[in-house]
């Protein structure tokens, strides 16, 4: 269910990929008869509006490379999605059925839905149908219509197939126009709709938000969204945002004035125009390049919030563990016969919620056996790295002379740290390429010699975990191989 979830979701999202046109524009079948005798009655789209409907998303799919969106989405969330043959299945399917532009479709009722409709118009729509079939198996109706091919649930079909298209020029005009980019969404709000939302959302400003509309007053004001994008390397964003009078086209245009000059650079590209009732916002490569710098800043900055998280969550946990078996964890399981078995991490799963993980693994048996296959499948959270392979970390337990982890006699306990403890490392993270699967209980080592190459790798930061269970950040220029020493021994009076 969740690759059919992904399909759907993707099929949306996709128009934020990036690269060159996979080929040509295809032609787009119509969609059957109507009762209806204006511009909207050509459109693939048209048969399957009425009065409830409140989203359309045109995907130009054709012109999207799957490589190179899925490249971006890794760049961006840090996680390289799985999916990507899912995904190029479908669009070679849809290849061979001479499909045209994918059509998403939302009204009041997509909620108790689940999912939008998807229509797809094709000239071929028996030979779409099996192969639509292929994909979604039983989890999602696929029914032919037509020129075209519905996907949704089966009530969901129904319903959309009896309905009496009506005239909705507010939501097709957008996807006629000539000038509109590669993929276009155009959302309307009806009055009572809007009325709802400026009752649920609040009132007032919120803090540090520059503007002197409230979200209710703002979801009072838009009428209609028009989103239109182009995917690199033109890329090109723009938004239409349609008022319901003068004075909210006002109150809108000076919102987003005021949030470019606000956030400075990250806008400075983008344009703010206004048209009467329309206020549009236009985004151009670089525009769209910031955003992109932006956002990947910002994950890295979220990702390293969670990772001192991780590294204080560990802490915990190693203090628990004390508390519990009266010393602290080994730096390895071993067998009667002294071969590594499993590495400190398992010894505490129990103690960052995962007794039952633990309970499943045979620890007379190593970490890589057949018998613990779930451990090469399982990462406890914040572990893993997405940038590395999969189950591997670089959160390590440094193994120097004289360190919590060194040697090979019984595991050692608190008052074995004599040195501070807000002063003495417990755990640090390696360079990357020291990392190793979580389970893996080879040592990483510290050179006596040189401890600083071994320690810092190629980069000038490193994060580590105290052994006062506070965070820190080391700087190589702040250190030297004697201060290092100091702060991996435990009890070297320093």
């Amino acid at each position: 269910m969740r690759r059919i979830t992904f399909v759907l979701s993707w099929i949306v999202a996709a128009g934020l990929s990036t690269g060159t046109p996979l080929d040509a524009q295809l032609p787009v079948a119509a969609p059957p008869d109507v009762l209806i005798n204006d511009i909207a009655a050509s459109h693939p789209a048209s048969a399957y509006i009425d009065q409830s409907t409140l989203l359309v998303a045109e995907i130009g799919w054709s012109k999207i490379d799957v490589d190179s969106f899925f490249a971006l989405t890794a760049k961006l969330k840090g996680d390289y999605p799985s999916d990507t043959k899912v995904v190029k299945e479908l669009f070679a399917k849809l290849r061979a059925a001479n499909a045209g532009d994918v059509y998403v479709i939302a009204g009041l009722e997509t909620l108790s839905d689940g999912v939008p409709l998807v229509v797809i118009p094709t000239a071929q729509p028996a030979t779409l149908l099996q192969s639509m079939k292929d994909i979604f198996g039983d989890h999602m109706r696929v029914s032919p219509t037509g020129n075209a091919v519905l996907i949704g649930k089966q009530e969901q079909i129904e319903r959309f197939k009896s309905i009496t298209p009506v005239k909705r020029d507010d939501i097709v005009t957008p996807l006629r126009d000539a000038n509109r980019l590669d993929h276009t969404a155009v959302v309307v709000l009806p009055d009572l709709t809007r009325e709802l939302l400026s009752r649920i959302w609040p009132r007032t400003r919120p803090d540090g938000f520059p503007s002197t509309s409230s979200p209710s007053q703002m979801a009072l004001d838009v009428k209609r969204l028009v989103v239109t994008f182009r995917t690199p390397p033109q890329s090109q964003i723009r938004l239409s945002i349609e008022s319901v009078d003068e004075a909210a086209a006002e109150r809108i245009t000076k919102t987003f004035a005021a949030m470019k000059q606000m956030l400075g650079d990250q806008l400075d590209q983008i344009t703010i125009k206004r048209d009467q009732l329309q206020v549009i916002l236009d985004a151009d490569q670089n525009a769209v390049e910031l955003f992109y710098t932006a956002a990947l800043n910002a994950r890295r900055e979220a990702a390293m919030a969670s990772h001192v998280t991780t590294l204080r969550r560990l802490g915990i946990a190693i203090y628990t563990y004390e508390n519990r078996e009266k010393h602290l964890p080994p730096r390895c399981f071993v067998n009667p016969g002294g071969q590594p078995l499993h590495s400190w991490l398992v010894a505490i799963l129990p103690d960052i919620d995962q007794v039952a993980f633990y309970r499943s693994i045979h620890l007379d048996k190593s970490w890589d056996d057949p018998a613990n296959q779930q451990m090469m499948n399982t990462i406890p959270a914040g572990i893993g790295d997405n940038e590395l392979p999969r189950g591997h970390t670089v959160i390590r337990a440094p193994v120097f002379p004289g360190s919590l982890w060194h040697g090979d006699g019984p595991p050692k306990t608190w008052k074995d740290v004599t040195d501070d403890p807000a002063d003495t490392i417990l755990l640090a993270d390696a360079p990357p390429e020291a990392s190793v699967h979580w389970a893996d209980p080879s040592p990483w080592i510290i050179s006596e010699a040189d401890p600083m190459k071994d320690f810092f790798g190629k980069r000038d930061r490193v994060q580590v975990l105290m052994g006062d269970g506070s965070v820190r950040v080391l700087g190589r220029a702040e250190m030297s191989n004697e201060k290092l020493k100091a702060m991996l021994t435990i009890a070297g009076g320093d």
